[in-house]
Protein backbone atom coordinates (compact mmCIF):
# COMPACT_ATOMS: atom_id res chain seq x y z
CA UNK A 1 0.00 0.00 0.00
CA UNK A 2 1.37 3.39 -1.01
CA UNK A 3 0.75 6.47 1.13
CA UNK A 4 1.00 10.07 0.08
CA UNK A 5 0.92 13.27 2.08
CA UNK A 6 -2.54 14.77 2.51
CA UNK A 7 -1.87 17.62 4.91
CA UNK A 8 0.15 18.07 8.04
CA UNK A 9 -0.19 14.87 10.02
CA UNK A 10 -2.68 13.23 7.62
CA UNK A 11 -2.40 10.82 4.70
CA UNK A 12 -4.63 8.97 2.28
CA UNK A 13 -4.08 5.82 0.28
CA UNK A 14 -6.05 3.67 -2.12
CA UNK A 15 -5.45 -0.06 -2.06
CA UNK A 16 -7.02 -1.58 -5.15
CA UNK A 17 -7.54 -5.29 -5.53
CA UNK A 18 -4.13 -6.60 -6.47
CA UNK A 19 -2.84 -3.22 -7.63
CA UNK A 20 -1.63 -0.60 -5.12
CA UNK A 21 -2.52 2.88 -6.29
CA UNK A 22 -0.90 6.09 -5.09
CA UNK A 23 -3.29 9.05 -5.00
CA UNK A 24 -2.86 12.78 -4.74
CA UNK A 25 -3.63 14.84 -1.70
CA UNK A 26 -7.34 15.30 -1.02
CA UNK A 27 -6.73 18.72 0.46
CA UNK A 28 -5.36 21.32 -1.94
CA UNK A 29 -4.89 25.06 -1.55
CA UNK A 30 -7.61 26.73 0.54
CA UNK A 31 -8.77 30.23 1.36
CA UNK A 32 -8.98 29.46 5.06
CA UNK A 33 -11.98 27.17 4.56
CA UNK A 34 -10.44 23.73 4.11
CA UNK A 35 -12.58 21.14 2.33
CA UNK A 36 -11.47 17.58 1.72
CA UNK A 37 -14.78 16.55 0.13
CA UNK A 38 -14.13 17.25 -3.61
CA UNK A 39 -10.75 15.55 -3.82
CA UNK A 40 -11.84 12.71 -1.55
CA UNK A 41 -14.79 12.10 -3.85
CA UNK A 42 -12.46 12.00 -6.85
CA UNK A 43 -10.25 9.38 -5.17
CA UNK A 44 -13.25 7.25 -4.21
CA UNK A 45 -14.53 7.42 -7.79
CA UNK A 46 -11.11 6.50 -9.16
CA UNK A 47 -10.94 3.55 -6.81
CA UNK A 48 -14.37 2.36 -8.01
CA UNK A 49 -13.42 2.81 -11.66
CA UNK A 50 -10.35 0.64 -11.13
CA UNK A 51 -12.43 -2.24 -9.76
CA UNK A 52 -13.11 -1.19 -6.17
CA UNK A 53 -11.09 -1.50 -2.98
CA UNK A 54 -10.13 0.57 0.05
CA UNK A 55 -9.45 4.27 0.37
CA UNK A 56 -7.68 4.64 3.67
CA UNK A 57 -7.51 7.78 5.79
CA UNK A 58 -4.77 7.99 8.38
CA UNK A 59 -4.74 9.87 11.68
CA UNK A 60 -5.95 13.45 11.47
CA UNK A 61 -8.95 15.75 11.06
CA UNK A 62 -10.65 15.74 7.66
CA UNK A 63 -12.96 18.72 7.17
CA UNK A 64 -15.89 18.19 4.84
CA UNK A 65 -18.04 21.01 3.45
CA UNK A 66 -20.25 18.93 1.19
CA UNK A 67 -21.68 15.44 0.67
CA UNK A 68 -19.59 12.43 -0.35
CA UNK A 69 -20.75 9.27 -2.13
CA UNK A 70 -19.10 5.91 -1.44
CA UNK A 71 -19.39 4.07 -4.77
CA UNK A 72 -20.35 0.39 -4.99
CA UNK A 73 -17.53 -1.93 -3.96
CA UNK A 74 -15.50 0.77 -2.19
CA UNK A 75 -14.55 1.07 1.49
CA UNK A 76 -13.59 4.34 3.18
CA UNK A 77 -11.49 3.25 6.13
CA UNK A 78 -9.95 5.12 9.05
CA UNK A 79 -7.34 4.05 11.56
CA UNK A 80 -9.59 2.40 14.13
CA UNK A 81 -9.78 -1.39 13.91
CA UNK A 82 -12.38 -1.79 16.64
CA UNK A 83 -14.80 0.13 18.84
CA UNK A 84 -13.35 3.39 20.11
CA UNK A 85 -14.22 6.23 22.43
CA UNK A 86 -15.04 9.66 21.05
CA UNK A 87 -11.66 11.23 21.63
CA UNK A 88 -10.75 13.74 18.95
CA UNK A 89 -7.04 13.59 19.71
CA UNK A 90 -6.45 10.24 18.03
CA UNK A 91 -7.58 8.26 15.04
CA UNK A 92 -9.35 9.44 11.91
CA UNK A 93 -11.82 12.26 12.59
CA UNK A 94 -14.29 13.46 9.96
CA UNK A 95 -15.45 16.99 10.79
CA UNK A 96 -18.76 17.97 9.20
CA UNK A 97 -19.05 21.75 8.92
CA UNK A 98 -22.00 22.11 6.55
CA UNK A 99 -25.73 21.31 6.56
CA UNK A 100 -26.96 23.18 9.64
CA UNK A 101 -30.67 23.87 9.27
CA UNK A 102 -30.94 21.47 6.29
CA UNK A 103 -32.42 18.37 7.90
CA UNK A 104 -33.80 17.13 4.58
CA UNK A 105 -30.59 17.79 2.68
CA UNK A 106 -28.30 15.12 1.21
CA UNK A 107 -26.42 12.91 3.67
CA UNK A 108 -22.78 13.44 4.50
CA UNK A 109 -22.06 9.92 3.18
CA UNK A 110 -24.23 8.00 0.73
CA UNK A 111 -23.34 4.32 0.60
CA UNK A 112 -23.74 2.33 -2.59
CA UNK A 113 -24.10 -1.41 -2.95
CA UNK A 114 -21.43 -3.43 -1.11
CA UNK A 115 -19.77 -0.28 0.21
CA UNK A 116 -18.42 0.29 3.70
CA UNK A 117 -17.50 2.95 6.23
CA UNK A 118 -15.07 1.65 8.82
CA UNK A 119 -12.82 2.94 11.60
CA UNK A 120 -13.97 6.58 11.54
CA UNK A 121 -15.07 9.21 14.06
CA UNK A 122 -17.75 11.66 12.91
CA UNK A 123 -17.90 15.05 14.62
CA UNK A 124 -20.00 18.20 14.18
CA UNK A 125 -17.86 21.01 15.64
CA UNK A 126 -20.55 23.69 15.11
CA UNK A 127 -23.34 21.91 16.97
CA UNK A 128 -24.39 23.67 20.18
CA UNK A 129 -26.17 21.90 23.04
CA UNK A 130 -27.79 25.20 24.06
CA UNK A 131 -29.30 25.66 20.60
CA UNK A 132 -29.34 22.33 18.81
CA UNK A 133 -29.62 22.65 15.04
CA UNK A 134 -30.95 20.03 12.62
CA UNK A 135 -28.49 18.48 10.16
CA UNK A 136 -28.93 15.92 7.37
CA UNK A 137 -28.17 12.26 7.99
CA UNK A 138 -24.54 11.42 8.58
CA UNK A 139 -24.87 8.11 6.71
CA UNK A 140 -27.48 6.92 4.24
CA UNK A 141 -27.53 3.99 1.85
CA UNK A 142 -29.26 2.19 -0.99
CA UNK A 143 -28.70 -1.26 -2.52
CA UNK A 144 -27.51 -4.58 -1.10
CA UNK A 145 -24.91 -4.95 1.65
CA UNK A 146 -24.59 -1.52 3.25
CA UNK A 147 -21.91 -1.66 5.96
CA UNK A 148 -20.93 0.57 8.88
CA UNK A 149 -18.25 -0.93 11.15
CA UNK A 150 -16.19 0.38 14.08
CA UNK A 151 -17.42 3.96 13.86
CA UNK A 152 -18.13 6.54 16.54
CA UNK A 153 -20.74 9.27 15.96
CA UNK A 154 -19.85 11.97 18.48
CA UNK A 155 -22.85 14.29 18.09
CA UNK A 156 -24.86 13.75 14.89
CA UNK A 157 -28.39 15.02 14.62
CA UNK A 158 -29.35 11.84 12.74
CA UNK A 159 -26.75 9.07 12.44
CA UNK A 160 -27.58 6.10 10.16
CA UNK A 161 -30.44 5.95 7.65
CA UNK A 162 -31.03 2.56 6.04
CA UNK A 163 -34.71 3.38 5.65
CA UNK A 164 -35.21 5.99 2.95
CA UNK A 165 -34.25 3.64 0.11
CA UNK A 166 -35.00 -0.01 -0.61
CA UNK A 167 -32.13 -2.31 0.26
CA UNK A 168 -31.15 -5.71 1.64
CA UNK A 169 -28.71 -7.14 4.18
CA UNK A 170 -27.50 -4.01 5.93
CA UNK A 171 -24.81 -4.61 8.54
CA UNK A 172 -24.12 -2.18 11.40
CA UNK A 173 -21.51 -3.32 13.93
CA UNK A 174 -19.51 -1.73 16.76
CA UNK A 175 -21.08 1.72 16.56
CA UNK A 176 -20.99 4.18 19.46
CA UNK A 177 -22.14 7.75 19.86
CA UNK A 178 -24.59 10.41 20.95
CA UNK A 179 -27.25 10.91 18.27
CA UNK A 180 -29.63 13.78 18.99
CA UNK A 181 -32.80 12.95 17.05
CA UNK A 182 -32.41 9.48 15.48
CA UNK A 183 -29.69 6.89 15.98
CA UNK A 184 -30.45 4.03 13.57
CA UNK A 185 -33.41 4.03 11.17
CA UNK A 186 -34.31 0.85 9.26
CA UNK A 187 -37.04 0.36 6.66
CA UNK A 188 -37.63 -1.10 3.18
CA UNK A 189 -35.32 -4.06 3.86
CA UNK A 190 -36.51 -7.24 2.17
CA UNK A 191 -33.74 -9.60 3.28
CA UNK A 192 -32.09 -10.11 6.61
CA UNK A 193 -30.37 -7.04 8.07
CA UNK A 194 -28.07 -7.12 11.08
CA UNK A 195 -27.34 -4.58 13.84
CA UNK A 196 -24.75 -5.62 16.44
CA UNK A 197 -23.00 -3.95 19.36
CA UNK A 198 -24.41 -0.44 19.14
CA UNK A 199 -24.20 1.84 22.17
CA UNK A 200 -25.77 5.31 22.37
CA UNK A 201 -25.02 7.51 25.38
CA UNK A 202 -24.57 11.29 25.83
CA UNK A 203 -21.13 10.53 27.29
CA UNK A 204 -19.90 10.17 23.72
CA UNK A 205 -20.23 13.95 23.38
CA UNK A 206 -19.98 15.22 26.97
CA UNK A 207 -16.70 13.36 27.62
CA UNK A 208 -15.16 13.86 24.18
CA UNK A 209 -12.96 16.77 25.19
CA UNK A 210 -14.24 18.75 22.21
CA UNK A 211 -14.52 22.54 22.56
CA UNK A 212 -18.30 22.24 22.20
CA UNK A 213 -18.65 19.28 24.59
CA UNK A 214 -21.66 20.03 26.81
CA UNK A 215 -20.79 19.89 30.49
CA UNK A 216 -22.53 21.24 33.59
CA UNK A 217 -25.77 23.02 32.71
CA UNK A 218 -25.21 22.36 29.03
CA UNK A 219 -25.09 18.63 29.79
CA UNK A 220 -28.49 18.92 31.47
CA UNK A 221 -29.86 20.75 28.43
CA UNK A 222 -28.56 17.98 26.20
CA UNK A 223 -30.35 15.28 28.20
CA UNK A 224 -33.53 17.37 28.23
CA UNK A 225 -33.39 17.61 24.43
CA UNK A 226 -32.77 13.87 24.05
CA UNK A 227 -35.63 12.96 26.40
CA UNK A 228 -37.96 15.06 24.28
CA UNK A 229 -36.68 14.19 20.79
CA UNK A 230 -34.40 11.16 20.44
CA UNK A 231 -35.50 7.86 18.97
CA UNK A 232 -32.46 5.61 19.35
CA UNK A 233 -33.62 2.76 17.08
CA UNK A 234 -36.61 2.71 14.74
CA UNK A 235 -37.61 -0.22 12.54
CA UNK A 236 -40.29 -0.20 9.84
CA UNK A 237 -40.39 -2.84 7.10
CA UNK A 238 -37.50 -5.20 7.68
CA UNK A 239 -37.95 -8.89 6.95
CA UNK A 240 -36.22 -11.00 9.57
CA UNK A 241 -34.19 -8.28 11.25
CA UNK A 242 -31.38 -9.45 13.56
CA UNK A 243 -30.44 -7.06 16.39
CA UNK A 244 -27.92 -8.07 19.08
CA UNK A 245 -26.40 -6.24 22.07
CA UNK A 246 -27.73 -2.74 21.57
CA UNK A 247 -28.19 0.01 24.18
CA UNK A 248 -29.42 3.55 24.54
CA UNK A 249 -29.55 5.94 27.47
CA UNK A 250 -31.73 9.01 27.90
CA UNK A 251 -33.85 8.74 24.75
CA UNK A 252 -37.47 9.65 24.29
CA UNK A 253 -38.00 6.31 22.54
CA UNK A 254 -35.50 3.51 22.89
CA UNK A 255 -36.91 1.16 20.23
CA UNK A 256 -39.79 1.95 17.89
CA UNK A 257 -41.39 -0.75 15.75
CA UNK A 258 -43.86 0.61 13.22
CA UNK A 259 -45.55 -0.03 9.87
CA UNK A 260 -44.17 2.32 7.26
CA UNK A 261 -46.45 3.70 4.58
CA UNK A 262 -46.21 5.74 1.39
CA UNK A 263 -42.99 3.99 0.38
CA UNK A 264 -42.20 1.55 -2.44
CA UNK A 265 -41.78 -1.28 0.10
CA UNK A 266 -43.97 -0.47 3.11
CA UNK A 267 -44.94 -2.43 6.20
CA UNK A 268 -43.72 -3.55 9.64
CA UNK A 269 -40.94 -5.87 10.75
CA UNK A 270 -40.36 -9.26 12.26
CA UNK A 271 -37.14 -10.50 13.75
CA UNK A 272 -34.84 -11.61 16.53
CA UNK A 273 -33.85 -8.98 19.09
CA UNK A 274 -31.32 -10.37 21.57
CA UNK A 275 -29.77 -8.46 24.47
CA UNK A 276 -31.34 -5.13 23.60
CA UNK A 277 -31.57 -2.48 26.31
CA UNK A 278 -32.90 1.02 26.92
CA UNK A 279 -32.13 2.96 30.10
CA UNK A 280 -33.86 6.11 31.37
CA UNK A 281 -36.18 6.37 28.38
CA UNK A 282 -39.59 8.01 28.31
CA UNK A 283 -40.77 5.02 26.21
CA UNK A 284 -38.13 2.28 26.23
CA UNK A 285 -40.06 0.03 23.82
CA UNK A 286 -42.82 1.32 21.52
CA UNK A 287 -44.70 -1.17 19.33
CA UNK A 288 -47.07 0.22 16.73
CA UNK A 289 -47.14 -2.86 14.49
CA UNK A 290 -45.31 -6.08 13.69
CA UNK A 291 -45.54 -8.85 11.12
CA UNK A 292 -47.28 -12.11 12.01
CA UNK A 293 -43.97 -13.92 12.79
CA UNK A 294 -43.56 -11.31 15.51
CA UNK A 295 -40.97 -9.50 17.55
CA UNK A 296 -38.87 -12.10 19.39
CA UNK A 297 -37.21 -10.11 22.19
CA UNK A 298 -34.87 -12.07 24.48
CA UNK A 299 -32.60 -11.00 27.36
CA UNK A 300 -33.83 -7.41 27.22
CA UNK A 301 -33.31 -4.82 29.96
CA UNK A 302 -35.61 -1.82 30.07
CA UNK A 303 -35.65 1.11 32.50
CA UNK A 304 -38.19 3.91 32.24
CA UNK A 305 -37.44 7.47 33.30
CA UNK A 306 -39.72 9.31 35.76
CA UNK A 307 -41.72 10.51 32.72
CA UNK A 308 -42.39 6.94 31.58
CA UNK A 309 -46.06 5.89 31.65
CA UNK A 310 -45.45 2.46 30.08
CA UNK A 311 -42.09 0.75 29.55
CA UNK A 312 -43.43 -1.51 26.79
CA UNK A 313 -46.17 0.49 25.09
CA UNK A 314 -48.08 -1.59 22.53
CA UNK A 315 -50.48 0.60 20.61
CA UNK A 316 -54.04 -0.06 19.45
CA UNK A 317 -52.72 -0.41 15.88
CA UNK A 318 -50.77 -3.56 16.73
CA UNK A 319 -52.12 -6.80 15.22
CA UNK A 320 -49.02 -9.02 15.33
CA UNK A 321 -47.10 -10.83 18.05
CA UNK A 322 -44.77 -9.50 20.77
CA UNK A 323 -42.82 -12.13 22.71
CA UNK A 324 -40.60 -11.01 25.61
CA UNK A 325 -38.44 -13.75 27.13
CA UNK A 326 -36.01 -13.50 30.05
CA UNK A 327 -36.35 -9.71 30.22
CA UNK A 328 -36.03 -7.46 33.26
CA UNK A 329 -37.79 -4.17 34.04
CA UNK A 330 -36.92 -1.66 36.76
CA UNK A 331 -36.88 2.06 37.40
CA UNK A 332 -39.20 4.94 38.43
CA UNK A 333 -41.82 4.26 35.74
CA UNK A 334 -45.51 3.40 36.01
CA UNK A 335 -46.88 0.45 33.98
CA UNK A 336 -44.39 -2.08 32.61
CA UNK A 337 -46.38 -3.62 29.74
CA UNK A 338 -49.45 -1.87 28.36
CA UNK A 339 -51.25 -3.45 25.41
CA UNK A 340 -54.07 -1.64 23.61
CA UNK A 341 -54.07 -3.62 20.35
CA UNK A 342 -55.77 -6.86 19.25
CA UNK A 343 -52.46 -8.71 18.84
CA UNK A 344 -50.84 -11.31 21.09
CA UNK A 345 -48.42 -10.67 23.94
CA UNK A 346 -46.25 -13.33 25.56
CA UNK A 347 -44.16 -12.76 28.70
CA UNK A 348 -41.88 -15.66 29.66
CA UNK A 349 -39.34 -15.82 32.50
CA UNK A 350 -39.48 -12.05 32.95
CA UNK A 351 -38.46 -10.19 36.10
CA UNK A 352 -40.77 -7.31 37.08
CA UNK A 353 -38.66 -5.48 39.65
CA UNK A 354 -40.41 -2.11 39.96
CA UNK A 355 -43.55 -0.36 38.74
CA UNK A 356 -46.23 2.13 39.87
CA UNK A 357 -43.64 4.66 41.04
CA UNK A 358 -46.35 7.28 41.61
CA UNK A 359 -48.38 4.97 43.86
CA UNK A 360 -51.57 5.23 41.80
CA UNK A 361 -52.32 1.53 41.96
CA UNK A 362 -51.50 0.75 38.31
CA UNK A 363 -50.54 -2.85 37.50
CA UNK A 364 -47.29 -4.13 36.07
CA UNK A 365 -49.16 -5.60 33.08
CA UNK A 366 -52.23 -3.81 31.74
CA UNK A 367 -54.05 -5.71 28.98
CA UNK A 368 -56.62 -3.34 27.56
CA UNK A 369 -57.12 -5.66 24.56
CA UNK A 370 -55.53 -8.61 22.79
CA UNK A 371 -54.52 -11.95 24.30
CA UNK A 372 -51.90 -12.61 26.97
CA UNK A 373 -49.60 -15.43 28.03
CA UNK A 374 -47.58 -14.98 31.23
CA UNK A 375 -45.31 -17.89 32.16
CA UNK A 376 -42.66 -18.29 34.84
CA UNK A 377 -42.44 -14.59 35.67
CA UNK A 378 -41.56 -12.91 38.97
CA UNK A 379 -43.47 -9.87 40.29
CA UNK A 380 -41.28 -8.48 43.07
CA UNK A 381 -43.40 -5.70 44.53
CA UNK A 382 -46.47 -5.92 46.75
CA UNK A 383 -48.58 -4.13 44.16
CA UNK A 384 -51.17 -5.08 41.54
CA UNK A 385 -49.55 -7.34 38.99
CA UNK A 386 -51.97 -7.96 36.10
CA UNK A 387 -55.14 -6.25 34.94
CA UNK A 388 -57.34 -7.65 32.16
CA UNK A 389 -59.60 -5.08 30.53
CA UNK A 390 -63.01 -5.80 28.99
CA UNK A 391 -61.53 -6.03 25.46
CA UNK A 392 -58.90 -8.59 26.51
CA UNK A 393 -59.43 -11.72 24.40
CA UNK A 394 -58.18 -14.17 27.00
CA UNK A 395 -55.18 -14.96 29.18
CA UNK A 396 -53.06 -17.86 30.38
CA UNK A 397 -51.03 -17.17 33.51
CA UNK A 398 -48.95 -20.03 34.86
CA UNK A 399 -45.94 -20.81 37.02
CA UNK A 400 -45.50 -17.25 38.28
CA UNK A 401 -44.45 -15.90 41.65
CA UNK A 402 -45.91 -12.70 43.06
CA UNK A 403 -46.44 -10.78 46.27
CA UNK A 404 -50.25 -10.90 45.88
CA UNK A 405 -52.73 -12.79 43.67
CA UNK A 406 -51.92 -12.07 40.05
CA UNK A 407 -55.33 -11.11 38.74
CA UNK A 408 -56.23 -7.94 40.54
CA UNK A 409 -58.94 -6.69 38.20
CA UNK A 410 -60.30 -9.03 35.52
CA UNK A 411 -63.01 -7.33 33.51
CA UNK A 412 -62.91 -9.68 30.53
CA UNK A 413 -65.60 -12.23 29.82
CA UNK A 414 -63.17 -14.35 27.79
CA UNK A 415 -61.40 -17.44 29.10
CA UNK A 416 -58.72 -16.87 31.72
CA UNK A 417 -56.59 -19.79 32.97
CA UNK A 418 -54.35 -19.63 36.06
CA UNK A 419 -52.15 -22.64 36.72
CA UNK A 420 -49.45 -23.25 39.34
CA UNK A 421 -48.96 -19.65 40.47
CA UNK A 422 -47.83 -18.94 44.01
CA UNK A 423 -48.02 -15.96 46.32
CA UNK A 424 -44.95 -15.39 48.46
CA UNK A 425 -43.70 -13.02 51.10
CA UNK A 426 -46.88 -11.24 52.21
Amino acid sequence: MLLSSLAAGTMIACNLIGTPLEVADVLGATDGNPDCAPSLQAKLDACAAAGGGVVELAQGHFTLRGPVTIPPGVTLEGEWNGPHFSTLAAGTVVEVVWGAGQEDGPPQFMLGESSTLQGLTFFYPQQDAANIQPYPWTVQGRGTHLNVFDCTFVNPYKAIDFASFAHEMHYIRNVYGCPLKIGVSLDQCTDIGRVENVHFNPNAWTRSGAPNAPTGNLGALLVEFMQANLTAFEVGRSDWEMMVNTFSWGSHIGYRFYASADKPIPGPTNGDFLGIAADWSVIPLLVEESQAPGLLITNGQFVGSPACEAVVDIKETHTGVVQLANCSFWGPHQIVVRNAGPGQVSLSQCNFVQWDAAGKGVPAVDMLAGSLTVQGCIFREDKPAVRLGPECRGAVIMGCQSRRPLIVDSQTERQVEQIGNIVYGR
